[in-house]
C-alpha cells in the first residue's frame, strides 16, 4: 500500500488554505479539504501518470480550486511525499528550495 506523507510546508499551506475559504464561505474550506483528498486519492491509484515539473517532481492539478500539489514518487519505497500545495497563480516555484 502506497504511503503518502506531507512535508510540514505543504500541510501548513493546506491548513491555512481551508480556513481562508471557511473565511469566504462558511464549509467551502471543507470543500477544499475535500478535494484534496480526491486528488491525493487519485495519484494514489496512479502516482507515475502526473507530468513531471522538474527533475523527479511532479504536478497534479486540483480540480474547482486553484491549487496544484507537487509530489515525488519514491517508486522502490512505494511513498509518496507532497511537497507543496501550491496556488496556480501565486508565486511560482516558491516550494522549490524544499527539496
Amino acid at each position: 500500500m502506497t504511503t503518502i506523507t506531507f512535508l510540514l510546508e505543504a500541510e501548513e499551506e493546506m491548513n491555512f488554505s481551508a480556513k481562508y475559504y471557511n473565511q469566504k464561505a462558511p464549509g467551502l474550506g471543507f470543500d477544499f479539504l475535500e478535494e484534496i483528498e480526491k486528488s491525493l486519492t487519485i495519484i494514489e491509484e496512479s502516482p507515475e501518470r502526473w507530468k513531471f515539473y522538474g527533475e523527479n517532481i511532479r504536478k497534479y492539478n486540483i480540480r474547482r480550486f486553484p491549487f496544484s500539489l507537487y509530489y515525488v514518487y519514491e517508486k522502490d519505497e512505494d511513498k509518496i511525499i507532497i511537497i507543496a500545495v501550491a496556488h496556480q497563480k501565486r508565486k511560482p516555484g516558491y516550494w522549490k528550495e524544499r527539496i
